[in-house]
């Protein structure tokens, strides 16, 4: 199968929501219901910095090679 050319066959792109830091800035955690410790995580990706590729599902290959 091919590459996916959106994740270049890691599986995952940066998290949008804390741009890749893994931590959210105090006013953007309006979904988090515990208190923190240190650097609040991102409730996007969990504190990971990355979310798996909505393109290829995390898989890193695509069944599809025209991105039409």
């Amino acid at each position: 199968m091919p590459t996916c050319t959106r994740c270049s066959g890691k599986g995952s792109i940066e998290c949008s929501r804390c741009e890749g830091r893994g931590t959210v800035e105090e006013g953007q955690l309006e979904l988090m219901t515990e208190a923190p410790r240190g650097a609040p995580r991102c409730p996007a990706c969990g504190g990971t910095g990355a979310i798996a590729c909505p393109d290829c599902e995390g898989s890193g290959e695509t069944t599809n090679d025209s991105d039409d």
